[in-house]
């Protein structure tokens, strides 16, 4: 049996791939991505793995907004996104047309940070004090905003969640190099430490909401998984 599939690449990508091939002869493999470079290491770990011979993959180096003005008639098995549906232009418009090349009784797949994680709270509290206008315009999104625009479509779905933790105890510390890296990335703002009251705010949040444990400073990281399935 062939099946096909879509992906906006991570490292998950091999995992599912070769899941997919413990039931299936082959798979197509449509990959979007706008980074050349991602695009390159994932090839590169291809070319390594001998066990995905029997994958066809189609790589396509565009946004997703670019991807889905191209109008392509194909319809795939497995459509995932994970991790990525923070940094399109249009949520709902991009989970739109996911669904609308999504074949009958295949599956759409997303992971996103969950809206009751420590990161998302962090987010809604930088919303209300710094960004003017809808939320999410920009990349301070979690699971909670792709459900809602599913039940907006009348998309039935599953979800299931991961719970784990962050060390942020570089975050704390004083002229961390690798502390204002991770800060940066937790509260998706460039440049943190030139923005003094973005960063106060953001650390005031972390001190107020990690857990201290053997001296670490662990914030609750929990990973919402969203499953529909597109009925015939």
């Amino acid at each position: 049996m062939h099946t096909k599939i879509y992906v906006f690449p991570g490292e998950i990508d091999s995992v599912i791939v070769k899941k997919l091939l413990q039931r299936h002869n082959s798979v197509y493999n449509r990959v979007v991505e706008p980074s050349g470079e991602m695009i390159e290491r994932y090839k590169s770990l291809v070319r390594e793995d001998t066990s995905l011979g029997a994958v066809k993959f189609d790589w396509r180096q565009q946004t997703v907004e670019e991807y889905f003005m191209t109008k392509d008639d194909t319809k795939f098995h497995l459509i995932h996104a994970i991790h990525v549906l923070y940094h399109v232009e249009d949520l709902h418009a991009t989970l739109r047309n996911m669904w609308e090349q999504l074949a009958d009784g295949g599956y759409m797949f997303v992971a996103m940070e969950s809206e009751e994680n420590g990161w998302a709270k962090l987010w809604h509290k930088l919303t209300e004090t710094f960004v003017q206008g809808d939320r999410l315009k920009t990349s301070l999104r979690h699971s909670g905003d792709v459900k809602q625009c599913l039940d907006a479509m009348d998309i039935s779905y599953v979800t299931s969640e991961y719970e784990t933790s962050v060390n942020v105890t570089e975050c704390v510390k004083e002229d961390s190099e690798t502390g204002s890296l991770l800060l940066d990335f937790l509260a998706q703002t460039p440049d943190m430490y030139n923005e003094p009251e973005i960063k106060s705010l953001a650390l005031e949040h972390i001190r107020g909401n990690c857990s201290v444990i053997d001296d670490k400073s662990l914030l609750q990281s929990i990973e919402e998984i969203i499953v529909a399935f597109k009925r015939g």
